[in-house]
């Protein structure tokens, strides 16, 4: 990929399309409570079952290490026209893409990846640091 074909994403365009992927795990959540679960715990979760329970997991800890291992992008990130690379600007592969996602719950859940980002000038979190990778705002 060509460096003058994209410019490092900026940080409200890269939390936008966390809350996008965010909206469609969360949904995805839902149906699977909704029809697997059984009753309604409270306003914000459902008592599940082991098969969605474990379907749950199986998309959290692999739907986003997937797709980004797969084509660099989550449906976020493809909206927003972010993807995911190395530092030398190369496609991201499989083992990289998993521990984004891994060091994505820190980043994430304690706003440390947010704190991290604004220090250095390439806007990159823990994960990123961590899986030698870059999220970049494509211009086409």
């Amino acid at each position: 990929m060509k460096e003058n074909t994209f410019e490092i994403a900026q940080k409200k365009i890269h939390v936008l399309a966390f809350l996008i992927d965010f909206t469609i795990y969360a949904t995805i959540i839902t149906i699977l409570g909704y029809f697997f679960g059984g009753t309604l715990e409270d306003a914000f979760g459902f008592r599940l079952n082991v098969l969605a329970t474990l379907t749950i997991l199986f998309m959290g800890f692999f739907l986003w290490p997937i797709s980004e291992g797969l084509w660099g992008q989550t449906i976020g990130k493809r909206i927003f026209k972010l993807k995911v690379l190395s530092d030398d600007y190369k496609p991201i592969e499989m083992g990289p893409a998993v521990l984004r996602a891994l060091l994505g719950f820190i980043d994430y859940i304690f706003l440390a990846g947010l704190i991290v980002a604004t220090t250095n000038d390439k806007n990159k979190r823990i994960g990123d640091l961590a899986a030698k990778t870059i999220v970049v705002q494509l211009k086409k």
